[in-house]
C-alpha cells in the first residue's frame, strides 16, 4: 500500500524535481512551492543547489512529490494507463464507478505521457473525455485546465476540436489565453525546428469564437507573439480585416 511505505526512499532530490517539473511544469510549480529556485530563472541545475543548501525548501519540495505520487498511485484508471492493461481501463471505465477527480487525473496523465497519435485518440483519450462532466473544471491537483493542458501539450488537433464542441472555453484566461497559448506552442516548436508550426488548432479556436484581440497581463495579444516567432500563416490569420 501506498500509505504504508516510503515514497521517498531510495529516490534522489534530482529525480524529484525532474520529475515535478515534468508534471507541472516551472511556472505551475513555482505556484505550488513559492520558493526563489522555481521563482528565478528556474532550471534543475539550479533548483538541486537551492534546496541542498535551503533544507526547509526541499521539505516542501519532498511533500509536494508526496502527494503527487500518492494520488497517481491511488487512481485505477493512471495505474492501468501505466502499466498499458487496456483491459482494465476500459474496465474500469466502463464500471462507472470512477469519480470525476479519478477521471480528470487519468486524462491529465494520459495528455502528459502518452504519445498524440490516432490509436491513444480514440481508444485512451476520447473515452475518457466522454465521462467528463465538466470539460471547463480545474481540479487542484492538475497543473492546468484541460483545454489549455491540451495545446501545452501539443495534443492531436481532433481532440482539441472534441473539447471545444465539449464547451470549452476559447477564452478562458485562469492560466493563459488559449489562443495566445497556441500561438506561442506553434512558434516554439518552428524555433526549436521540432515540426513546422501548423494552424489548425488556431482555426479550430477562431472557429469556436476566440477573441483576438485580447491581450494578456504583459499586453500581449496572439498577433504580437505570431509576429515575434515571424509566423507569417498565423500573421496572415489574425490580421484584423482592413477597412
Amino acid at each position: 500500500m501506498t500509505a504504508g511505505r516510503d515514497l521517498l526512499h531510495g529516490v534522489k532530490l534530482q529525480t524529484i524535481v525532474e520529475k515535478l517539473y515534468a508534471e507541472y511544469g516551472w511556472e505551475e510549480l513555482a505556484r505550488r512551492i513559492p520558493v526563489r529556485c522555481f521563482q528565478m530563472n528556474p532550471s534543475v541545475t539550479s533548483s538541486l543547489k537551492f534546496l541542498r543548501k535551503t533544507e526547509w525548501a526541499r521539505e516542501q519540495v519532498e511533500s509536494e512529490y508526496v502527494r503527487f505520487t500518492r494520488r497517481e498511485e491511488g487512481n485505477p484508471l493512471t495505474l492501468a494507463l501505466k502499466h498499458g492493461d487496456s483491459a482494465e481501463f476500459a474496465r474500469l471505465l466502463a464500471s462507472g464507478s470512477m469519480s470525476q477527480a479519478r477521471v480528470h487525473g487519468a486524462l491529465g496523465w494520459a495528455l502528459r505521457h502518452l504519445p498524440a497519435d490516432d490509436e491513444r485518440l480514440g481508444s485512451v483519450l476520447r473515452p475518457l473525455l466522454e465521462k467528463v462532466e465538466d470539460v471547463n473544471h480545474w481540479p487542484d491537483h492538475a497543473p492546468l485546465p484541460l483545454l489549455s493542458l491540451s495545446i501545452d501539450r501539443d495534443a492531436d488537433p481532433a481532440f482539441i476540436r472534441d473539447l471545444l464542441r465539449r464547451g470549452a472555453d476559447v477564452n478562458d484566461a485562469r492560466f493563459w489565453l488559449p489562443l495566445l497559448h497556441t500561438v506561442d506552442v506553434e512558434g516554439q516548436a518552428y524555433r526549436s525546428k521540432r515540426r513546422s508550426p501548423r494552424t489548425d488548432v488556431l482555426d479550430a479556436l477562431l472557429a469556436a469564437g476566440a477573441d483576438a484581440t485580447r491581450a494578456d497581463a504583459r499586453g500581449n495579444t496572439a498577433l504580437v507573439i505570431a509576429q515575434a516567432y515571424g509566423l507569417k500563416a498565423f500573421v496572415n490569420k489574425l490580421q484584423p480585416p482592413s477597412a
